[in-house]
């Protein structure tokens, strides 16, 4: 149940990290490099640190 319990708490991170990329690709697709490696960066970090507070505060 608490596994269950930390997916439902993924949900709207993961949709925001889905947001983030895409929005780097349109970047890269545009020839902004520098933005869309800055998306890139933002939407791992952001996630990872999600992940890792989730996983700490919960487990």
């Amino acid at each position: 149940m608490k596994w269950l319990s930390l997916i439902a708490q993924m949900i709207v991170p993961v949709v925001i990290v889905i947001y983030t990329v895409n929005f780097g690709r349109w970047m890269a697709l545009k020839k902004i490099r520098s933005g869309a490696f800055g998306a890139y960066l933002i939407a791992a970090t952001a996630f990872g640190l999600t992940v890792w507070v989730l996983l700490k505060n919960n487990l």
